[in-house]
C-alpha cells in the first residue's frame, strides 16, 4: 500500500535541528499522551491541519488502521519502528516533538461541515486513547466522532471507551419534548448502529420510514460532501425506503381491495331489503368521490400510456388520517353500517400501532435484530409472500414484551413483514358486512 493510496506520510527531523518552517512549532501541538507520546500525528481535513503528539502504542491496540500503518510490514510501518527504536524510552516525554517520528494523515470521513477539526480529533484520540473527553458531545458531534472511528477502523475500541456517556445523552434528550428533526433521528440512527445501542434505532427509524426523508424526493441533488448519516451505511438506506415502498403499497392495497369488492358481482349488502343491490352501487359512488376528495385515487383511461406521477412522499400518519376520516355513508336510514368506514376504521385501528409513534416497534426497524439477524430480518433480502390474510392481524399486536434481538423478538418482526410485503392481501376474511365493534379514533364518534 503506497503512500499516495494512504494519504499520509511519514517523516522525522535530524535530533536535535529545528523543525522547517512548514513543520509547526512545539506550542501548536495538542498533547494526547504528555507522559508517553512518541509520535506527531498531522491530520488535515479540508484546508485545516492539526497535530497531536499521541502514544504508538495506544493507537496500534485501539485502531486496525493505525495497527497496520504503524507496526505492519508496509516500508512507512518500518521506517517509524526504526526511528522510535532510536528515541530514549527513559525520557521520553522530555524528547521535543521535531524529534519525533511525524505521520501525516487526511480525510476523516463523510463528517458534517464543522467550524475546525481540532477539538472533534482531540476527542477522538483521547477516546482512543481511553482518556475522558472533555465534555459529554451532543448528538451531532458524538455523530462525528463515530464516523472518524468508522473511518480508523476503531469502533469496538471507541464504543467500549464511550459507552458511559450514552445514558446521560439519554437524560437530556428526555427533558426535551419536542419533535426531533431529520438530521437528529438519521444522527441517532447512525450513532445506534454504529456503538451497537439497539435502543436508538426503532423510534428514529420509524419516524423516517412513515415520514418519508427530503433524501427521497427526485427534486434533490446529491451532495457528495454530505455527512455519512444522510446517506446511512451498511444497507441501512435501502432498507428504509423499502420498509416505506411496502407500507405505502399496503395502505394502498386496502384502497384498491375495497374498491374491487364494491366493484364486484358478489353483494356487500346484507340486509335482505330491496334496496341492498342499489346501495352497494351508492357506496361504490361515494366510496370513488371520497378517496379523489383526500388525493389517493386518480380515475384515468387505459387505452393510451400516459406518464404516471411520483408516488406519494408526504407523512403517512397524515395519510391515515385522511383514511379515518372516511364519513357514515348510507342511501337511506336502514343501512347505517353497509359503507367502507364499518369495515375500513377496525382495521386501520389495528395497524395504527405497526405505523404510528409509540412503544411499538412495527415497521421501524429494530437495533438489536438488526445487529444479530439481520440476514434473516431485512425486508431488503426477504423473498415476499404469496398472501395474507385479514385473521393473522390480531396476532401483530398481542404479542407481549419480549428480549430485543431474541428469537420471539425475531419472529414477531418477520409477522410484521409478513402482512406488509405480501403480494396479495384479503382485508376483510371471515368479514360478513356486519358492523364492527370500534374504539373512538381522532376525535371521531363511535360506530
Amino acid at each position: 500500500m503506497g503512500l499516495i493510496r494512504l494519504g499520509l506520510s511519514v517523516k522525522m527531523a535530524s535530533e536535535g535541528t529545528e523543525g522547517t518552517d512548514d513543520e509547526p512549532a512545539s506550542s501548536d501541538i495538542i498533547v494526547i499522551s504528555p507522559t508517553d507520546g512518541d509520535l506527531i500525528l498531522e491530520v488535515t481535513h479540508g484546508k485545516e491541519t492539526f497535530c497531536y503528539r499521541v502514544n504508538v502504542q495506544r493507537l496500534v491496540a485501539g485502531s486496525t488502521y493505525f495497527s497496520n500503518l504503524l507496526s505492519g510490514s508496509f516500508v512507512e510501518a518500518i521506517d517509524v519502528q526504526s526511528k522510535l527504536a532510536r528515541l530514549d524510552r527513559n525520557s521520553i516525554a522530555k524528547v521535543t516533538a521535531d524529534a519525533l517520528p511525524h505521520v501525516h494523515i487526511s480525510d476523516l470521513g463523510r463528517i458534517s461541515r464543522v467550524s475546525s477539526i481540532r477539538d472533534l480529533v482531540r476527542d477522538f484520540l483521547n477516546a482512543v486513547h481511553g482518556h475522558d473527553i472533555q465534555k459529554v458531545p451532543p448528538i451531532p458531534n458524538f455523530a462525528n466522532l463515530a464516523i472518524v472511528a468508522d473511518r480508523f477502523d476503531c469502533l469496538g475500541f471507541f464504543t467500549e471507551a464511550t459507552r458511559r456517556y450514552l445514558s446521560t445523552i439519554d437524560a437530556r434528550a428526555s427533558r426535551k419534548s419536542e419533535a426531533q428533526s431529520e438530521e437528529r433521528n438519521r444522527q441517532r440512527i447512525l450513532l445506534g448502529v454504529f456503538l451497537d445501542h439497539g435502543p436508538w434505532v426503532p423510534a428514529p427509524s420509524k419516524r423516517l420510514i412513515v415520514g418519508g426523508s427530503i433524501c427521497w424526493t427526485t427534486e434533490v441533488i446529491e451532495d457528495p460532501h454530505a455527512a455519512l448519516w444522510w446517506d446511512l451505511p451498511h444497507g441501512l438506506e435501502e432498507e428504509l425506503i423499502c420498509r416505506r415502498e411496502y407500507l405505502l403499497e399496503t395502505i394502498e392495497s386496502l384502497q384498491s381491495h375495497f374498491l374491487k369488492l364494491y366493484s364486484s358481482s358478489e353483494r356487500q349488502c346484507k340486509l335482505g331489503y330491496d334496496t341492498s343491490l342499489q346501495c352497494d352501487s351508492y357506496q361504490l359512488g361515494e366510496m370513488v368521490r371520497f378517496f379523489q376528495r383526500i388525493n389517493t385515487l386518480r380515475l384515468e383511461g387505459t387505452l393510451s400510456t400516459k406518464d404516471i406521477a411520483d408516488g406519494y412522499s408526504g407523512d403517512i400518519e397524515r395519510l391515515l388520517e385522511a383514511f379515518h376520516g372516511c364519513p357514515s355513508y348510507q342511501i337511506d336510514r336502514n343501512h347505517s353500517h353497509c359503507g367502507l368506514r364499518t369495515r375500513l376504521v377496525p382495521i386501520l385501528e389495528a395497524l395504527d400501532p405497526l405505523i404510528r409513534s409509540g412503544k411499538s416497534i412495527g415497521v421501524g426497524i429494530c437495533g438489536e435484530c438488526w445487529r444479530k439477524h439481520r440476514a434473516e430480518y431485512a425486508w431488503t433480502s426477504a423473498k415476499r409472500p404469496v398472501s395474507w390474510s385479514r385473521q393473522r392481524l390480531v396476532t401483530l399486536n398481542s404479542t407481549g414484551i419480549v428480549e430485543p434481538g431474541s428469537v420471539s423478538c425475531l419472529a414477531h418482526h418477520l409477522k410484521v413483514r409478513e402482512m406488509f410485503m405480501a403480494t396479495e392481501r384479503d382485508w376483510t376474511s371471515q368479514d360478513d358486512g356486519r358492523p364492527i365493534e370500534s374504539k373512538i379514533t381522532l376525535g371521531l364518534r363511535k360506530i
